[in-house]
Parts: C-alpha cells; sequence; structure tokens
C-alpha cells in the first residue's frame, strides 16, 4: 500500500470520506483515525492495532455544536467544554445518533482537538473522526513523527504532516453520562481543575474495569502504554538506590528527576551532557509527561531489558502520569 504523508487538508480528508484510514497528531499523542460514519473503516482500525473489539474509540469533532448534533449535552458538558475544549478533555455523553460508530452504543466519547489545523481537517471529511492513540495494543501511545512512519508507512492510507503532539499523555476522560460524573482517565486536565465545575465528580480508587464489562472509555480494561522492557515504577529513595548499584548496565534505562553526585562507585560516570540516552533527566512532571512515550520507543529500539521510572513529584501533572506509569508497569 502506497501511503499519503502529507500536510494538504483536502487530501487527507478524501482519503477519509472514500474510507481510508489517516494517522493524524493531536496536542496530546498521535490518533489513527477513520470517518466515525463508516463503520468498516472503524473496524480496519481495530485490525491495524490489533486491538480488542470492546476498547471504545474516541470520535473527535471541530466544534461544539457538531457534538450537539450527535449527542445529548447538559449543561454541566457544556459548562466543561466551553471551558476545557478545544484541548484535552473527553467527555462520555449518552449518543443520539445511531449511524456514528459503534452504532449499538448508547454512550459516545467525544472530544475537540486544539490544532485549528486538524478541525479544519475534520470539518471538511463531513463527520467525525474515530481515533484510538495510533500505536498497537497495550503498547505505548507514539508521540513522534518519526515513529509513526516506522509503524505505520504502508499499512494506513495517509499520515497527517503538522504539529506534532506537545503534552504526550492522552486526554482526560470524563462519563458525563452518569451520575455523579465520573472521571474514567486522568490526563493533563486534572481532578482538582474539573471539580471547579464539577463538584460532585467521582474519582475511583482504580480506573481498571476487569471480567466481561465493557469500558465506556480506553484505558480502562486492558494493559496498557507498556514498552517490550520491563518497567519499574520505584520510590525516589529506591530509584537513587537502584542507579547507584546499576547504572552503568547498558540493558537497563532510567527516567527521573535527580542523578546529581550518583555513580557506580570506583569509575562510575556522573550524569552531565555526555550522558547515555538511556539516562533521561526530566525537570518536572509535565517535562517527563511529554518525554515518557518517546523515552519508551527509544528504549525498545536500542533493545533495553529494563526501564526504571522514577515516582512522579507532588504537584502538577502527577495525577496522570501516575496512572500511566502504574498501567506500564503491571504485570501481563
Amino acid at each position: 500500500m502506497k501511503t499519503l504523508i502529507s500536510s494538504d487538508v483536502r487530501l487527507l480528508a478524501d482519503l477519509i470520506r472514500k474510507g481510508g484510514v489517516v494517522v493524524f497528531p493531536t496536542e496530546t499523542v498521535y490518533g489513527i483515525g477513520a470517518s466515525s460514519k463508516n463503520e468498516e473503516a472503524c473496524k480496519r482500525i481495530y485490525q491495524i492495532k490489533g486491538r480488542p473489539s470492546d476498547n471504545p474509540l474516541i470520535a473527535h469533532f471541530d466544534s461544539i455544536g457538531s457534538i450537539e448534533k450527535v449527542c445529548k449535552v447538559n449543561e454541566f458538558a457544556k459548562r466543561l467544554l466551553g471551558e476545557f475544549s478545544p484541548g484535552p478533555l473527553t467527555l462520555v455523553l449518552p449518543k443520539l445518533d445511531t449511524s456514528i460508530f459503534p452504532k449499538d452504543s448508547e454512550t459516545l466519547a467525544v472530544r475537540i482537538p486544539k490544532n485549528p489545523v486538524i478541525r479544519e481537517w475534520i470539518g471538511l471529511c463531513g463527520s467525525p473522526i474515530s481515533a484510538p492513540s495510533a500505536n498497537l495494543s497495550g503498547r505505548p501511545s507514539l508521540t513522534r513523527m518519526t515513529d509513526v512512519v516506522r509503524y505505520f508507512d504502508g499499512i494506513v492510507d495517509g499520515i497527517f504532516l503538522t504539529d506534532e503532539p506537545s503534552l504526550g499523555i492522552e486526554s482526560t476522560v470524563v462519563g458525563m453520562h452518569l451520575d455523579p460524573p465520573v472521571l474514567f482517565r486522568p490526563g493533563s486536565i486534572e481532578s482538582k481543575d474539573l471539580r471547579q465545575f464539577l463538584p460532585h465528580l467521582k474519582v475511583p480508587k482504580s480506573f481498571q474495569v476487569k471480567g466481561e464489562v465493557t469500558p465506556a472509555s480506553p484505558g480502562m480494561k486492558y494493559k496498557h502504554y507498556a514498552p517490550k522492557a520491563k518497567v519499574y515504577l520505584c520510590h525516589a529513595t529506591e530509584f537513587h538506590s537502584y542507579f547507584q548499584k546499576q547504572g552503568e548496565n547498558p540493558s537497563f534505562a532510567w527516567i527521573g528527576f535527580s542523578f546529581e553526585g550518583m555513580g557506580n562507585g570506583e569509575g562510575g560516570f556522573r550524569i552531565g551532557l555526555d550522558s547515555p540516552e538511556r539516562i533521561k533527566l526530566v525537570s518536572s512532571n509535565l517535562e517527563y509527561s511529554s518525554f515518557l512515550y518517546a523515552f519508551f520507543e527509544f528504549c525498545d529500539q536500542m533493545g533495553m531489558e529494563r526501564i526504571y521510572c522514577e515516582e512522579p513529584t507532588l504537584g502538577e501533572g502527577r495525577e496522570a502520569l501516575l496512572n500511566r506509569l502504574e498501567k506500564a508497569s503491571e504485570s501481563e
């Protein structure tokens, strides 16, 4: 298959209208999308990703008005969309239009991407774009064009060339079809931000569902965000201790906030500008989030066996980052 790699919104919209599948960037991660009104094209996404059939897709819209045409949007949902959209917020809403994939579902997860070029493209497509993250099922989401091309060139119909994702963490998902509303997946819009508008928001102790339950949101049922390498999530003291003992092992990778003064005894190295690429120093939870998936991909390309991840610090960005790290470090 010849993949069109282009920034031409009209050519890429034409691919969607013809039933094609296109990889496109949002401010969070890359998505792999098809027309929400083309059931066969949406099913093809599942085949490409190896995605379980009960793991839902998010429908991407160009405006709040477009969402209101296919979903029931109450006053609380309108306030959230007005405050946080376009942006990294997904709402699960009661569905009114049964032509939208999946046709037998009573709810639909919806969001409006921040990039105006992507919104223009969605408008030209003539329908919402149903899309999960662009990755193989269970693996880290993609945040770099080079990784997208490596995985999907020759497999999908189109790849959208525009600004790469900046946040690096998937959108916040809120179940607005429930009373009270429930946080299904934490993201860069945190529960404390949402509670300013939803004081009765329910934040579960676990974001995991098990058994035969069909999840209302991506990221709730299956192992997610995990590289091939084994991920170890460590408290700061534990992380530093492991690094002092094993930091020189070329099969181990590290991402954390502080390596200063740390080495491996005699002949040990210090973290500086010439440090190995398998050792990633970050300055904040937000920077950590923006680098995480790309770092996982790099480690897999380099054949790393283990990735040691320091626990996020307290404060902004911790909620979503900790969720992704916990999911990535879960056992099969």
